[in-house]
């Protein structure tokens, strides 16, 4: 079934908390680089302050080179109807010192912001929202927002939960302000990428209201906090190994993309190694896995036995972790192994159950789509016609 992309009322509220939350997340990892400097912690505050740096220019330099070539496509100026809040970020020189400016994600965050604003009575008043056609400029804001904002979450937001919540429970000392702040907010931002990504990607056809976004987003967030236990957890006790472990995980994951591979372009295999593997070290997507079979069929037999490979791989690392952790003679650190264990298994098992109960129970596929009271708003974001 080809995909359909809508936007609905609520997409208003979600692009606004999406622009503040990347911004805030940025903010607040500064600021706890910043306080590790000031309570001696040299070496975390170089670690954190060059995670963030790092992400920061990558999404900047990515966002201005992707906005410039937007501004750059052409469009057909006729039949603009409403005006078009896309056109103050027109000119290649703006949409770079906006990038700069705003850290890249949040720009685009905004520039949706702006168009379901004005749009708001159209999205209200249609029960499905606002259709994005595929070769529209809206398609293309759209998707580039969505693939910046996961790469700001695995780039920045998972490495800086894992350092801050590390910190927090090796070190003796009492946690700052800051550190109860940013750490919450990292979480938040990395499961929020990763809902927007599965809805985005798998569910695009189902029948999607603002409780399923919430839904999802509970269950990626149990999914989740057991992971970054897990993976705490070991660290303190044996903070090498998790170089040993990474690999292994991520070698299995290519290893399946590989055998996957059906496309066979260099590009597909390239890209899910160096852009989308690290997402299957917290969730698994079925989208990516299927754009390298290309146009190879990807059998319901073969899905399930991928995704059943995946889960199982995912709950035997967390169980084998959090045990080397429980079972350790000299145990570091502010956290309780009964407590550890209890976070990651209720976590990693309730958080699929649930995400399982709520897709095959409170999602329908649309089946209306010719029923005229049921039609969507259709719209296209054009440029401007320049004045003579």
């Amino acid at each position: 079934m080809e995909q359909e992309f809508y936007f609905k009322w609520y997409h208003t509220f979600l692009f606004f908390f999406q622009t503040v939350l990347s911004i805030v997340d940025t903010v607040t990892d500064i600021l706890t680089s910043l306080d590790y400097k000031k309570q001696g912690h040299e070496t975390w505050f170089a670690v954190s302050l060059g995670v963030t740096v790092v992400a920061i220019i990558v999404l900047c330099v990515w966002s201005s080179i992707a906005s410039t070539l937007r501004t750059l496509t052409k469009q057909d100026d006729a039949d603009v109807e409403v005006v078009n809040p896309d056109f103050i970020f027109r000119h290649p020189v703006v949409n770079v010192l906006l990038s700069c400016l705003c850290f890249g994600p949040p720009l685009h965050s905004l520039q949706l912001f702006l168009i379901c604003t004005l749009r708001f009575k159209d999205l209200w008043k249609s029960e499905r929202g606002i259709r994005i056609e595929k070769a529209g400029r809206l398609y293309y804001l759209y998707t580039h927002n969505l693939n910046l904002k996961m790469v700001e979450g695995l780039l920045e937001s998972a490495p800086q939960l894992l350092i801050q919540l590390y910190v927090m429970l090796a070190d003796q000392s009492k946690i700052s302000t800051i550190q109860m702040i940013s750490a919450p907010v990292s979480f938040i931002m990395l499961t929020w990428m990763i809902t927007s990504t599965e809805l985005c990607r798998e569910l695009t056809n189902k029948h999607i209201k603002l409780h399923h976004h919430l839904l999802l987003f509970i269950g990626n967030a149990g999914i989740i906090v057991a992971r970054s236990v897990a993976i705490v957890a070991f660290t303190l006790m044996y903070p090498w190994w998790l170089a040993v472990m990474l690999p292994i995980h991520f070698f299995l994951i290519i290893a399946c993309g590989y055998m996957l591979w059906g496309s066979k372009r260099k590009q597909d295999i390239l890209t899910f190694i160096f852009a989308y593997s690290p997402l299957y070290l917290f969730v698994y997507n079925r989208y990516y896995l299927s754009k390298l079979r290309g146009n190879a069929r990807f059998s319901i037999l073969l899905q399930n036995s991928v995704s059943i490979a995946w889960h199982v791989l995912f709950f035997a690392e967390n169980i084998t972790m959090i045990m080397l952790y429980y079972t350790a003679d000299d145990q570091r650190g502010k956290l309780s192994n009964v407590v550890a264990l209890s976070i990651v298994v209720v976590g990693n098992v309730g958080g699929l159950l649930f995400k399982c109960l709520i897709r095959h129970c409170c999602f329908e596929v649309e089946t209306q789509l010719n029923d005229p009271r049921q039609r969507a708003v259709t719209i296209q974001v054009r440029t401007l016609p320049r004045e003579v």
